[in-house]
């Protein structure tokens, strides 16, 4: 590498996201984009170089890389082993949470809030197996999710994330959720994040977009993990043009 990680441990989370992503693990990219990286390195008694990953970021991430059989901590291992240099080898990853720099003196009283369930959040439901990520006291499905929030912040628009309807003509009516349901100068649209396990049935989710048409939502799209994770900002861009048009 013609920069030294040590000193640019940035360069080294950049390359292991990119690793992820050209072997097609998308949601493996999109914790790594959600993590602040510290490493450290030193050499054993047998002179061999030794390298220490932290990955700071939320409690979602936290269990999921101090889970050392978790699918996605063996993937993302894999990633930062490849791309160290070759003198180097991983010998601890590990995770740490985040400290939130947003201090709220009330943070007492917002706590009591959300433990006593007084605080709203959104109505985002656990998925078997899939820990439920949270940012800004929101609650996501996964890390993509929460890039395209993240995405969605910078352009200030309004927007309800994985929020649960109630819809359907009389006699047929049923709950659907949408994944993010944006207001753009006074039009409505829904995006949607497909990914390889959730979003995976195309019918349904055809179905689903009817639906929300059927009351007057002109704008579904659908758009893949993939190009979420590699171009969040065109993605946004190109639905709030969409939504400005057809909404």
């Amino acid at each position: 590498m013609p920069v030294n990680f040590l000193e640019n441990p940035e360069m080294l989370l950049a390359n292991a996201t990119n690793f992820l992503i050209q072997g097609q693990e998308f949601n493996e990219a999109s914790i790594l984009l959600l993590c602040e990286i510290n490493v450290s390195d030193w050499q054993n008694d047998f002179g061999e170089k030794k390298v220490s990953i932290a990955l700071t970021s939320n409690r979602a991430i936290y269990d999921i890389i101090q889970n050392v059989s978790n699918p996605s901590t063996i993937a993302i291992k894999k990633a930062f082993a490849a791309v160290l240099p070759y003198e180097y080898s991983l010998e601890y990853l590990f995770a740490i949470v985040q400290l939130s720099d947003d201090f709220d003196p009330e943070w007492r009283t917002k706590m009591l809030e959300i433990i006593e369930g007084k605080m709203p959040l959104n109505q985002c439901l656990p998925i078997q197996e899939k820990p439920r990520h949270s940012w800004a006291y929101l609650l996501f499905r996964s890390p993509v999710e929460i890039t395209i929030a993240q995405t969605l912040d910078k352009y200030k628009v309004l927007y309800l994330p994985n929020c649960m309807a109630r819809l359907g003509l009389p006699g047929t009516r049923e709950n659907k959720e949408a994944d993010f349901l944006v207001c753009y100068e006074g039009k409505w649209g829904i995006l949607e994040v497909d990914g390889e396990t959730y979003h995976t049935n195309a019918a349904k989710d055809h179905n689903r977009g009817r639906l929300f048409k059927l009351h007057g939502i002109k704008v579904f799209e659908p758009y893949e993990a993939a190009r979420c994770v590699k171009e969040p900002d065109k993605v946004i861009q190109e639905f709030l043009e969409l939504v400005k048009k057809n909404g």
